[in-house]
């Protein structure tokens, strides 16, 4: 009996993983994940080998991040990096992750810059959910960010795991689950994946500039 139950339930459960499957693939998940997998590897790969290559050719980032510090509080510099990752990620967040290499402890401040790129995409969130009701608003965003709406409504969360790990708008698709009222819940726990991000490109960076 115990025999005949579990081969009825290993048939659920392919059943159940079969149908997931379709599912994905009808949305386009997996070409989704393999075109921006793909995206990344080359992108890095691409980076990685101009830095190593072209690093005499370069200005010297060192030099250029010191100054920022001297001419620019610590604090000053993580206030814009959080304005920029809460409103539309306007400043690519590898600039800061460099800047962070000159410090004793860099993979803390890589941490923090991470906690603060969390933060923002709560803000951004929020800016969505509460800004985006507004009628005339949520017209606008839905014509500015209609990719990204389009993309959440099809993908749901994994939208939001690539956008925090892979070098896609994070703010944007923060703001666009915001808007459609995606699980805050759920959005929090999916939003952890930048932390492997930020860590996962400090890794590259600071082995290779």
């Amino acid at each position: 009996m115990q025999t005949s139950n579990s081969k009825t339930a290993k048939r659920q459960s392919k059943k159940k993983v079969r149908t997931y499957i379709r599912f994905y693939r009808s949305r386009g998940v997996y070409e989704f994940m393999i075109k921006n997998s793909l995206r990344l590897i080359l992108g890095l790969g691409g980076l990685a080998l101009l830095l190593y290559f072209g690093k005499d050719y370069l200005p010297d980032l060192d030099y250029y991040f010191e100054l920022m510090t001297v001419t620019f509080r610590p604090i000053t510099i993580l206030l814009v990096f959080t304005l920029s990752e809460s409103l539309l990620g306007l400043i690519p967040p590898d600039l800061f992750i460099l800047w962070g290499k000159q410090f004793k402890s860099p993979y803390a401040m890589v941490a923090l810059l991470a906690a603060l790129s969390y933060g923002g995409g709560i803000i951004s969130y929020m800016i969505g959910f509460y800004i985006g009701s507004i009628p005339k608003i949520h017209t606008w965003m839905k014509a500015r960010f209609n990719r990204h709406f389009d993309q959440i409504q099809r993908l749901g969360g994994i939208l939001i795991v690539f956008a925090a790990l892979f070098p896609l708008p994070f703010s944007p698709v923060c703001m666009a689950a915001g808007t459609l009222r995606f699980p805050f819940k759920l959005f929090l726990l999916l939003g952890i994946f930048r932390f492997a991000r930020f860590f996962g490109y400090a890794y590259v960076l600071f082995k290779v500039v």
